[in-house]
């Protein structure tokens, strides 16, 4: 699994990317092979002035069902990267279950 880490804004420790990274292999690691990439972004949105302003983006390229999204806010970059990291996995077992159910279709029509 290629994983790309970017921040914007928001300076990213070593201890921020190897958290992000741990958290990723564990929601994705089973999906391995169906994986071609992913990149997982964190900003700060309100710089310095505070409050729900630390966003996480995960995009998962999938071979064979194309991109999948998913996003979080907080306050906290940590419980930020738990929640997409939660969204992500579950966005990745609908997609591969959709690619499944319509090859099944296709076999029995």
């Amino acid at each position: 699994m290629e994983l790309t880490i970017k921040s914007q804004g928001l300076d990213l420790s070593d201890s921020l990317r190897a958290y992000a990274e741990r958290r990723l292999r564990f929601s994705l690691g089973g999906f391995g092979p169906q994986l071609d990439g992913v990149e997982l972004r964190l900003a700060d949105v309100n710089g310095p002035r505070g409050g729900v302003d630390k966003r996480c983006a995960i995009k998962v390229m999938l071979r064979r069902c194309g991109v999948v999204f998913a996003r979080a806010a907080g306050e906290d970059a940590y419980s930020t990267v738990d929640r997409a990291a939660a969204r992500i996995r579950s966005a990745v077992v609908r997609a591969l279950s959709r690619r499944r159910g319509r090859r099944r279709q296709i076999t029995r029509g």
